[in-house]
C-alpha cells in the first residue's frame, strides 16, 4: 500500500488527495491506451493509502467485466480481507456504467470522485442515478467533473486514433494490386 500527500478539503469536498488520486488514475488510463485498452484508470484508497489501481483489461483478458472499477474493486477486497469498502474512496477517470456503479454499490464504496462523464453508459449522473439512489441500501458520496478536461482528452484522441487507424485499413484493402 502507498501513501499519498495530505488531505486538505476544497469547499466542493474534494481533497487534494483526491485529486492526487485522479492524476494517478490518469496515468493508469495512459498506460491502458498503449496497450490497446480503452483508457480508464480507476484508484481505490483509504485517507492517503492507496489500497488497489487498475485499468481497463477487457481485451488483454478477453473479461467483459474487465472495467478499472471492478478489477480495483476486487483487489482491494483482497487486499483488505473484507468485501465492505465502506471507508474507501475510489478515483476512476470515467463515469461508471451500470455494471461498475452496481458494484461501487454492492461493495459499499464510501466516495466516487469521477473525471469525464459518460453520455453513452453512465450510470452515476449522467444516463442514470445507481449511486445515489435512495430505494437501493446503499448511497454513494459523489464528486463528478475531477481533471474531467485530462481524463475526457484522453478518451477524445484515443477514440480519435482509433477511427483513423480503421479508415486507413479500411482504404489499404480498397486499393486494388498493381497491374503485373
Amino acid at each position: 500500500m502507498q501513501q499519498v500527500g495530505s488531505a486538505q478539503r476544497a469547499d466542493n469536498g474534494v481533497t487534494s488527495t483526491d485529486v492526487a488520486m485522479m492524476q494517478r488514475a490518469i496515468t493508469l488510463a495512459r498506460r491502458a491506451a498503449a496497450e490497446g485498452e480503452i483508457p480508464v484508470g480507476a484508484v481505490i484508497y483509504r485517507g492517503t493509502e492507496i489500497i488497489a489501481e487498475a485499468a481497463n483489461n477487457r481485451e488483454f483478458r478477453a473479461d467483459p467485466t474487465g472495467h478499472a472499477e471492478l478489477v480495483a474493486i476486487r483487489e482491494a477486497g483482497r487486499v483488505l480481507g473484507e468485501w465492505r469498502l465502506s471507508d474507501c474512496s475510489l478515483a476512476v477517470t470515467l463515469e461508471p456504467c451500470p455494471m461498475c456503479a452496481g458494484a461501487i454499490v454492492n461493495a459499499r464504496v464510501g466516495r466516487v470522485i469521477f473525471g469525464a462523464t459518460d453520455p453513452k453508459a453512465g450510470a452515476c449522473t449522467t444516463l442514470y442515478g445507481i449511486c445515489t439512489d435512495s430505494r437501493l441500501n446503499h448511497r454513494v458520496e459523489l464528486h463528478a467533473g475531477v481533471l474531467s478536461t485530462h481524463c475526457g482528452e484522453l478518451l477524445r484522441v484515443f477514440f480519435r486514433e482509433r477511427r483513423e487507424a480503421k479508415r486507413l485499413e479500411k482504404l489499404v484493402t480498397r486499393v486494388p494490386p498493381a497491374a503485373a
